[in-house]
């Protein structure tokens, strides 16, 4: 930030990035990956990000970890519900809706379609450097997933 001097009074001036500008970016990019246009990812090269999954070094094994959500889910549709921003940080809720019919990749090996509809809340914590997400944690219900996919029991 610089200061500019206006009469008696001081402003402050944001150089970087507005905190609307990266809410924004987080939006549009929840869109085009639900699309699957992964294409103009907006993390830095030596983005980190960690979700149940896993965690994910670099923008190619962050874009290779989100080519296995698309590839399970192919048509996804993605709601963000809501959205604080402050600084360079974008906390964001969102609602994924789909269904799971391609395979899904795991550490224990893939698991096969299930032809059975998810309805997935997610929160996700982005933090920018220079307009790009540079550290992102995801969070969302595991086990809760794996009940609507038939492959856990439902709670009691």
């Amino acid at each position: 930030m610089t200061q500019r001097k206006k009469g008696n009074h001081m402003t402050l001036v944001q150089d970087k990035p507005t905190v609307a500008t990266n809410s924004a970016t987080i939006k549009q990019w929840l869109v085009a990956t639900a699309k699957g246009d992964l294409d103009h990812a907006p993390y830095a090269e030596d983005a980190e990000i960690s979700d149940p999954t896993g965690k994910y070094k670099g923008k190619q094994q962050i874009l290779a970890s989100l080519k296995v959500w698309k590839t399970a889910f192919p048509q996804i549709n993605v709601e963000v519900t809501n959205q604080v921003a402050e600084g360079d940080q974008v906390v964001s809720e969102v609602t994924f809706r789909g269904t799971h019919t391609g395979p899904l990749a795991t550490p224990m090996g893939p698991i096969a379609a299930t032809n059975k509809p998810i309805d997935l809340k997610i929160a996700i914590v982005s933090s920018f450097r220079n307009g790009l997400i540079q550290r992102e944690h995801t969070y969302f219900d595991q086990a809760g997933l794996m009940r609507q996919l038939g492959l856990a029991p439902t709670k009691p």
